[in-house]
């Protein structure tokens, strides 16, 4: 749900429902782990978003104020510099920095990547990108965030 509100506020619970249908009638043949079940879960809800994105392409957004936005347990560091900086602030700054200040694909990089919590590869094959591509989304994504934090917030 996080995912698809950041991406797409206002559509954001109609396009979980279509994704949990899809789901449900594909489950019978999904085979794979925790992890797998995650990149398969993300690469329907992008699937779906992009349907929806080119359904509505012609029609104004109404945007939602980031108040609405649901608040992500915060992550641990592990090293991983996403980690840390959702670490260090307060989850629902994290949101509204991705939001505002963020590519559309870094977004959704970082998202994937903090929010969902999967990997690299999975993260490319749900974005058709290549792994490299994705790392550079995200370093980049999270070195301008790092660039908007308060004096000594990763020092801390």
């Amino acid at each position: 749900m996080r995912y698809l509100r950041v991406q797409e506020p206002g559509a954001a619970d109609d396009l979980a429902g279509e994704v949990w249908v899809e789901v449900a009638r594909g489950l019978g043949g999904f085979t794979g782990n925790e992890t797998g079940f995650r990149a398969w879960l993300f690469t329907i809800a992008r699937r779906r978003l992009r349907e929806h994105r080119n359904r509505t392409l012609r029609r104004p957004i109404d945007s939602v104020p980031a108040e609405r936005l649901d608040r992500p347990a915060p992550e641990g560091a592990d090293g991983d510099p996403a980690g840390l900086v959702i670490e260090r602030l307060d989850a629902q700054q994290a949101i509204d920095l991705v939001v505002a200040d963020l590519s559309h694909d870094q977004a959704e990089a970082v998202l994937l990547r903090v929010v969902a919590g999967l990997e690299v590869a999975q993260v490319a094959r749900i974005m058709d990108r290549s792994p490299g591509s994705v790392r550079v989304l995200c370093h980049r994504a999270l070195r301008r965030l790092a660039q908007r934090l308060p004096e000594g917030v990763l020092t801390e």
